[in-house]
């Protein structure tokens, strides 16, 4: 295996990996946002996310950003809408892809610019069927506006 992959830090009972994170039931992976245009003030995080026990994602919160939250997008008549939304369901054993044209994590009043290479922190708080809840914290990699993340 890579040492690129072998390197992690264990902190407040997280296993944290470049690109993978892992606490108790749930594993996050594939964690991205593209860069941000000047003067763009919002920006949008897509990832992969499975639990082995039925949960939701209750929040989102960065560092990085004013605020965060949990968004939906459709299309309806050809006109693009995108709503908060309170929780997104996590079912067992599903991986639960957020990223453009559906669900995804929205970040406002950035503090400053996302240029492709860097990272920011995120954390999310998942709620288990027993209502007790685990926060994981993860890196978005910033990829460059040229990715196919859409233009969100």
């Amino acid at each position: 295996m890579n040492n690129k992959y072998i390197k992690c830090i264990a902190a407040s009972g997280l296993l944290l990996f470049a690109a993978l994170a892992y606490a108790g039931d749930v594993t996050v992976s594939d964690v991205w946002s593209r860069a941000s245009a000047p003067g763009q003030a919002n920006g949008s995080v897509g990832l992969v996310i499975t639990s082995t026990k039925d949960a939701r994602l209750v929040a989102v919160a960065s560092p990085a950003a004013e605020s965060a939250e949990i968004h939906t997008m459709s299309m309806d008549n050809g006109v693009m809408k995108m709503r908060e939304l309170e929780y997104l369901e996590l079912p067992a054993n599903q991986a639960v892809k957020l990223g453009p044209g559906g669900n995804h994590l929205m970040l406002f009043g950035l503090k400053k610019p996302l240029q492709a290479g860097m990272e920011i922190p995120l954390t999310l708080t998942i709620q288990f069927a027993d209502k007790h809840t685990e926060k994981i914290s993860i890196k978005s990699k910033i990829k460059a506006l040229d990715t196919e993340y859409g233009k969100h």
